[in-house]
């Protein structure tokens, strides 16, 4: 009679414990004084349970088992013997089984045991199947990623290898004219795209082009706004089509293409676009590495230097608020919480702000935008959202912060950030000048000290995760963690994957909710939709269009209701209407556009309300008397009310 897999793997135990205690040395021992644990392990394991993280605990057992199999065999007693291998090792094959998910089981076969017998010998005994499992599978994942990924990055871009590009290389600091020449060159494009970084810049690309009577048409993540016999595409890099070919593109803002987060979008650009004719912008400090990635292409290029039209000068005094204000002052902090807190502060003094900070709707910062330039509003007050080519009449930039939280700690400027910033002042056509200064002598000096540094090179390429590997037979996180462990060569650095295995994880617990969750495709799709994380309502309502989307031909609208108030609930409202979007497309449901168009705008509309209303309630007070506090102070208590306390 055949033996069922059970009893094969039950035997396999048997077979690697009794080999293993027969290459053991050691001196023949008195069963009786461990028959006792023989026992008490055989009832313990019995009713033993692990979680499936409790790897270093199961481990543990196996070394346990391990030392009274050697007794067992040292002994030679049949009654010993019978304990093990009939009540203690069957129960620890029952506890090692119980570790697999039903999709992991299935790699569970007679040839596995054959393997693990040649290449993992009596490796049972201290490691539990699992481990063993997993180790196992990682080596052969690792070898199927090295088949499937060219060893080159360019390699997988098969067709931009096959064609004759030119690159014309635009390098210059801000506010010297790089972009403006590379779009004039994009009008005479019978069949273009602009790749940037910002939907407000795809906006103005797009604005720009139509009022010069050129056709186009703009595609961001958020939108669509086609127009008839367009030849031009602004978009937001992301947007990019590898399979469509062009005469003539723009990719802006290349030294993007080291951003841990976004870079490897660049990074595919440079290397994927079918274009005869590519025009790169970019700071200086870009341009070894786009060098570098357009040889390994063996495409040509040309460098066009640009130098600033403005000239830009460090004030010598440190600026005071609010005495120092002047009318085109950029104020810059970086948080949102700190830009609302300074725009009170304005208010208080008089002077009307203009507000951006990161999670406000790009409609509304345009609009924001719109205010400064029209003069209706005095002053800006910005996160370094203003560095990245937003054209602004500022005369003046003021850091009334000199340091950021950047995700993991709070840290000084670097360099390339203060340049990017600072370099807003002084537009060109308006003023002859642009101005630099800092709230606070330190600050200033710090300015001084850092400018005076030598800016260096961007020595890293960011590379995104390639989606050849989702044909491997794996789970996708396993596929991921595994593509990020390996090491790239020099330059490439691979993007951080954290907020996608986020996702895959909250997936994975509602994994019997979700059609499709084993189509990797599909689920790729999902993980790497764009969103918020830190927005745990925003996750909420992307799981239930992940559990939900094969329900209709078209998603659940965003619910209102919210446990935020005031300017976070409709700024949390309108990166729900951006998912439904954005989820729609990627899933190739119907959106319906003219509700989407009406709710962004009574959404817009109610956020430029609130933010035209007295910002008092986020000025920064003393939370025991409410006096106002200095800018920077960072305890929320002022110095009277804290000497008292600490009385």
């Amino acid at each position: 009679m055949e033996k069922s897999f059970e009893e094969v793997l039950v035997q396999f135990y048997v077979d690697q414990y009794r080999e293993n205690a027969k290459r053991s040395t050691g001196k023949p021992v008195k069963l009786a004084h461990y028959i006792h644990r023989l026992n008490s392990k055989a009832k313990s394991i019995k009713y033993a349970r692990f979680s499936k993280n409790e790897t270093i605990a199961l481990d543990k057992l196996h070394q346990e088992i391990k030392r009274l199999a050697l007794i067992t065999y040292y002994s030679n007693n049949k009654n010993a013997r019978q304990i093990l291998n009939r009540e203690i090792l069957p129960q620890l094959v029952r506890v090692d089984m119980e570790q697999f998910d039903e999709n992991e089981a299935e790699y569970l076969t007679e040839d596995f045991l054959k393997l693990l017998r040649k290449e993992y010998i009596g490796a049972i005994c201290t490691r539990s199947m699992k481990a063993l499992y997993n180790e196992y599978r990682s080596k052969e994942l690792r070898r199927e990623i090295v088949t499937l990924v060219p060893a080159r990055p360019e390699l997988e871009f098969p067709k931009a290898q096959s064609m004759k590009r030119h690159f014309i290389l635009h390098i210059g600091p801000t506010n010297s004219g790089k972009t403006y020449q590379a779009l004039e060159r994009l009008k005479l494009a019978q069949n273009g795209v602009y790749l940037g970084p910002l939907r407000l810049l795809a906006l103005e690309v797009y604005e720009k082009m139509n009022d010069a009577g050129i056709p186009c048409t703009m595609l961001t993540g958020q939108e669509c706004l086609e127009v008839s016999d367009s030849r031009i595409t602004a978009s937001t890099v992301e947007m990019l089509d590898c399979d469509k070919e062009y005469d003539i593109a723009v990719i802006d803002e290349a030294q993007m293409v080291a951003d841990d987060d976004r870079g490897h979008s660049w990074t595919r650009a440079i290397l994927g676009t079918l274009a005869g004719e590519i025009h790169i912008c970019m700071s200086p400090v870009a341009k070894d590495v786009v060098v570098h990635l357009i040889n390994l292409c063996h495409d040509e290029y040309e460098i066009r230097e640009y130098e600033r039209k403005t000239a830009l000068k460090l004030e010598d005094k440190p600026f005071s608020f609010p005495q120092d204000v002047r009318e085109g002052d950029a104020f810059i902090v970086f948080s949102k919480k700190s830009v609302l807190n300074i725009a009170g502060r304005l208010e208080e003094n008089g002077i009307k702000p203009s507000v951006i900070y990161g999670s406000l709707p790009p409609e509304i910062r345009r609009r924001q935008m719109t205010l400064f330039n029209e003069k209706k509003t005095q002053v800006v007050v910005s996160t370094d959202a203003i560095g990245m080519g937003l054209n602004l009449p500022v005369r003046r930039i003021v850091f009334l912060e000199v340091e950021k939280f950047d995700g993991v700690s709070r840290r000084p400027l670097v360099i390339s950030e203060i340049k990017q910033i600072a370099g807003r002042a002084g537009r060109f056509g308006l003023y002859d000048t642009g101005y630099v200064t800092a709230l606070g002598q330190k600050n200033l000096s710090y300015l001084k000290n850092t400018l005076n540094i030598p800016e260096q090179d961007i020595d890293i390429v960011s590379l995104g995760f390639p989606q050849v590997l989702l044909t491997m037979d794996a789970p996708l996180d396993a596929i991921i963690k595994l593509w990020h462990e390996a090491e790239p060569s020099a330059p490439f650095r691979k993007i951080n994957v954290d907020e996608i295995l986020f996702l895959y994880g909250y997936a994975y617990k509602e994994r019997y909710f979700i059609a499709d969750f084993d189509d990797k495709y599909l689920l790729y799709k999902m993980i790497t939709c764009p969103i918020d994380i830190k927005d745990r309502e925003l996750v909420r309502q992307w799981l239930r269009y992940c559990m939900s989307y094969t329900s209709d031909i078209s998603l659940d609208k965003p619910d209102k209701h919210s446990k935020y108030q005031g300017l976070m609930k409709y700024e949390s409202y309108y990166k729900k209407l951006d998912l439904y979007y954005q989820f729609s497309v990627r899933m190739g449901k119907i959106v319906d556009e003219d509700w989407l168009e009406n709710e962004r705008d009574k959404t817009q509309a109610k956020i430029m309300q609130l933010l035209s209303k007295s910002k008092d309630e986020y000025i920064i007070r003393c939370r025991y008397c409410g006096r106002i506090l200095p800018i920077g102070n960072s305890r929320n208590i002022c110095r009277d009310c804290y000497s008292m306390i600490r009385r």
